[in-house]
């Protein structure tokens, strides 16, 4: 058996307030010609297909359009629902039923795996387990009486539940969107998602499988202390600025009855570098040149009084650059502008300042801030200075 293990599409992403539609579609692409080209029985996607669980129609289309080819190819896919999916498979899962893909929305102790035959004419079953909200795990039946207390030890009741019904003669999978512990995060997950409460220890996963497919962290990566050979594949692009040099692809599954397993790492080409470029108010010009056709770029001025202009400067000479970080020291860090600076400046170097600052509701080492916390900062802006965010 043969299979391309990816996870964390992410679809629908931004960066820096730009789309990434036409990376994800490259993307896409290159995962399509890797499923024909190294003739794999089933593309298994464990989750996160979608940044939004209300994905806009681009989204959908990028997406849809992709399963289509694969069942066009004749090519099966197994997908999870990820935290970050929502209920968008629920209404479109019977149409892609009727192609190649097996869809599970939420865990079930009823619909839970998938079996078809290799390429090879062997006994290959899939056991599912989307990305399992606490509310969804303490409503499970079916799986005994056993599964409820905390959200680790039910989810782990749970996985032994699952493992119970596989058939040892058969090459079994296990597909998992989970945050198991120990694992190495990227500061580009959602912080109460990957937070050690909702940590399954690595000991959980089965040990009956020939391979544990896991989705949810954004980093490649094998879980030395899983009993069976458990890897997360890594998010198929790079997310925010934090992940830069990162490797980014998808696993290549061989697998038989036998015992034999090989598992390749294959690098995505599509996946666009991002540089974090450390620059002063004097040398960024010289300092920026050398990215303007190398993916996108921060840069990360270092100035502890720099002009209210200058990030519009940097922007304008600088199109490759996508994201303007001012860093002070600490000492200047303790002095905030007045509202009379504030009001003479544009919303973006207020936003930029703000991060400059530590606000909170940026990430962790990343100097990113949620779009929620972004707009919060506009609504004072406008509040506090009377001025019009939208000229």
């Amino acid at each position: 058996m043969r299979l391309l293990h990816t996870a964390d599409w992410h679809v629908g992403s931004t960066l820096a307030g730009l789309d990434r539609f036409d990376e994800t579609g490259k993307l896409l692409d290159e995962l399509f010609a890797a499923a024909q080209s190294e003739k794999v029985d089933a593309v298994l996607v464990a989750g996160d297909v979608f940044d939004n669980p209300m994905p806009g129609n681009v989204s959908q289309k990028l997406v849809f359009d992709f399963f289509a080819r694969l069942s066009g190819a004749g090519i099966r896919a197994v997908v999870l629902a990820g935290n970050h999916d929502g209920q968008v498979f629920v209404p479109s899962k019977s149409l892609l039923s009727l192609g190649t893909a097996s869809v599970f929305e939420k865990p079930s102790s009823e619909q839970y795996q998938v079996a078809f035959r290799s390429r090879a004419d062997e006994p290959v079953v899939v056991t599912a387990l989307p990305y399992p909200h606490e509310r969804v795990v303490m409503k499970l039946n079916g799986a005994g009486d056993d599964v409820h207390g905390d959200y680790a030890g039910s989810v782990s009741t749970f996985i032994r539940w699952l493992a119970g019904h596989m058939d040892t003669t058969d090459i079994n999978i296990f597909a998992a969107h989970l945050m198991i512990g120990g694992a190495q995060l990227t500061d580009t997950e959602r912080p109460m998602s990957v937070s050690p409460f909702f940590a399954i220890p690595a000991q959980s996963l089965p040990s009956q499988t020939m391979y544990n497919a896991l989705g949810h962290v954004h980093r490649h990566q094998q879980l030395v202390n899983a009993p069976a050979r458990s890897e997360y594949s890594g998010s198929i692009f790079r997310v925010n600025f934090s992940e830069e040099g990162t490797p980014k692809g998808f696993n290549l599954v061989d697998a038989d009855t036998k015992g034999n397993l090989t598992v390749q790492f294959c690098d995505l080409k599509s996946a666009i570098p991002l540089h974090n470029v450390e620059c002063t108010t004097q040398d960024w010009p010289s300092r920026l040149e050398p990215f303007r056709d190398s993916g996108y770029t921060k840069a990360r001025i270092h100035a502890d009084d720099p002009p209210f202009n200058l990030q519009g400067e940097i922007r304008a000479a600088c199109p490759w650059v996508v994201k303007v970080e001012f860093l002070r020291s600490k000492a200047a860090a303790t002095t905030r502008p007045t509202i009379a600076a504030l009001a003479s400046t544009n919303l973006e170097t207020v936003q930029s300042m703000y991060r400059a600052y530590g606000g909170e509701g940026a990430q962790k080492d990343s100097g990113e801030a949620t779009d929620d916390v972004m707009k919060v900062v506009g609504e004072l802006y406008r509040e506090v200075t009377h001025a019009d965010t939208d000229a």
